[in-house]
């Protein structure tokens, strides 16, 4: 009789340790950061482009495969050349969104 309650015992022990050693829980979820993306078709040239009243920076890349990250939200796009103003538009981008602004010619 001690020697089957014993092996009981170690049983229980030996289930519960294995159990105990397997992680079976997953705290959250991996996520990304989110991100917009802007990109720019139509005459590029000396085109200057300044977002939400940051410092403007030459566009050097056209098309949909040529993107600009932007954080997701409501931003204000201005695009000048040679000092004058050519687009001025709002934008309202959801997270993995992307939006084409057209310079004109």
């Amino acid at each position: 009789m001690n020697i089957i309650r014993t092996l009981f015992i170690f049983s229980l022990l030996a289930i519960t340790s294995a159990c105990s050693s397997y992680n079976t829980y997953s705290s959250g979820q991996m996520t990304t950061e989110p991100v917009s993306y802007l990109y720019f078709s139509g005459n590029i040239t000396d085109a200057e482009v300044s977002i939400d009243g940051a410092p403007a920076f030459l566009v050097t890349k056209a098309g949909p495969k040529q993107q600009y990250k932007v954080t997701p939200g409501k931003h204000t796009i201005i695009v000048t050349k040679r000092g004058q103003v050519v687009v001025q538009r709002d934008v309202l981008l959801g997270d993995d969104h992307e939006k084409e602004i057209n310079i004109p010619q």
